[in-house]
């Protein structure tokens, strides 16, 4: 944890928000250089021009009592020669007394080829503590190099961006942000109609809950998916506070983010834009 931010409340702002992205407390970031995909990688990455977007996604991401912290976006599109590309995109920021306390910047790349995950790059900043993860997909798996090793995953592994409609089925999930390979569980919760994306939707509640290389601020995390698989609502709860993600549409009045013990919150407020 930087120095800097050395008092309870700043202490407690920066707990809150490292928790929203399960990074635990500061760590040193890395000195390791992210390589290149290069000709190994079994996809080449495509362009803008070359795809069209099939599917957005924009959450708006809030803590405690209602108090925003800032969006997480996907983007799934379709290349032209039939892979989809995946693009993530969630930056965060904490303020106290009009001053930024705490910054998140998260971007990440997927490519997929015949339904299996053939390239990913991302790149974490953790209020200036950096993380990077690169793969490909390799003849006995998907080839993993990041800030913290190398590992040669699973070749159906899922990555931790949770749009895949296939995640409430996963045993096995690729950690984005560390590059490492986590077993999990998941249980499904029952069916509810819940207030997203522009209105009152059914949708199904999982539980994910993480059985090895755990992220350090939470052990499971609660989802809700309509019945085409489209991700709806992402909840949890991390050192004494409760964070929701709401997929943006529905006026502030009408939504309220289930918590992970089953209660509701206070419905989040709408993201403000420029």
């Amino acid at each position: 944890m930087p120095r800097d931010f050395n008092t309870p409340i700043l202490r407690q702002a920066l707990v809150i928000s490292t928790a929203l992205i399960w990074g635990g407390a500061g760590h040193a970031a890395s000195t390791a250089t992210p390589p290149d995909l290069g000709p190994a990688a079994s996809t080449p990455m495509p362009s803008t021009p070359d795809t069209t977007v099939e599917q957005s996604l924009d959450f708006a991401a809030h803590y405690g009592r209602n108090t925003p912290l800032g969006h997480h976006r996907v983007t799934v599109a379709r290349a032209a020669n039939g892979d989809t590309v995946v693009d993530v995109d969630i930056s965060f920021e904490a303020k106290l007394l009009m001053i930024t306390a705490y910054r998140y910047h998260h971007t990440s790349h997927e490519i997929w080829h015949n339904g299996r995950l053939a390239a990913l790059e991302s790149d974490t900043n953790d209020n200036g503590d950096t993380d990077w993860v690169r793969g490909h997909a390799v003849a006995d798996g998907f080839a993993v190099e990041s800030s913290h090793g190398k590992v040669t995953a699973p070749a159906d592994i899922l990555p931790t961006s949770y749009w895949n409609p296939g995640t409430p089925k996963a045993t096995r999930m690729l950690d984005t942000i560390r590059g490492v390979v986590m077993d999990v569980k998941v249980d499904r919760d029952g069916e509810e109609v819940i207030h997203a994306g522009g209105g009152a939707i059914a949708a199904t509640h999982y539980t994910l809950s993480f059985i090895t290389n755990p992220p350090p601020a939470t052990s499971k995390v609660d989802f809700w998916y309509d019945d085409t698989g489209r991700w709806l609502k992402l909840a949890f709860h991390a050192r004494g506070h409760d964070v929701a993600y709401a997929l943006q549409g529905a006026p502030a009045s009408e939504v309220q983010v289930a918590s992970p013990s089953g209660t509701e919150t206070s419905p989040p407020a709408p993201e403000k834009k420029d």
